[in-house]
């Protein structure tokens, strides 16, 4: 986590934050007067069936998870902090989203439950993109450097159904070990 309180620190421009509730990070960009913050946060609402995941931007507008890029343009925001616990359901649909609409630094803090952080990592690495891990015990931090990731549509369909069909062996080879 001191990676990502050095880093913001020095932060200058365009900040979202999704679903980040540590209040060391909130501190230290509400410090920052060089940095525009903006905060997402989900709201759980629970129905008979199904959870609901929405996120909600502060004026109250709703944003599905899944179509984040349809309220930012492409490429520009400048960073963007991600609390991978939070999101760890809809985690396929944010890769390509952040991508496109980031251009200088992501940075995912969580902790590592039943995912591998290496193979968050190698997710991004895909877009060719600058990817440093940290682990610490089960906490990690993953700082991803977008300047010089580039996507297309095509491209974030096929890594989509890759990321789906690796979602779905998992759920298999969790259910034949249980």
């Amino acid at each position: 986590m001191k990676e990502i309180f050095e880093g913001l620190k020095t932060v200058k421009g365009k900040v979202v934050c999704i679903c980040v509730e540590n209040d060391k990070i909130l501190k230290i960009l509400a410090k920052n007067k060089d940095a525009d913050v903006l905060t997402i946060n989900r709201i759980i609402k629970k129905s008979f069936f199904f959870k609901n995941k929405k996120l909600f931007m502060p004026d109250g507008k709703k944003i599905k998870i899944k179509k984040l890029r349809k309220a930012f343009k492409k490429k520009t925001v400048d960073y963007i902090i991600c609390d991978y616990n939070a999101i760890e359901d809809y985690f396929k649909y944010i890769i390509g989203n952040t991508v496109d609409i980031n251009s200088k630094t992501l940075y995912i803090y969580g902790t590592a439950t039943l995912t591998d952080p290496k193979d968050i990592a190698k997710r991004f690495e895909r877009y060719n993109a600058e990817v440093k891990l940290t682990v610490n015990n089960e906490d990690f931090v993953i700082i991803v450097n977008n300047e010089k990731s580039k996507t297309n549509w095509f491209k974030n369909k096929l890594y989509f159904i890759k990321d789906t069909c690796h979602n779905i062996g998992d759920l298999i080879s969790a259910s034949l070990v249980s």
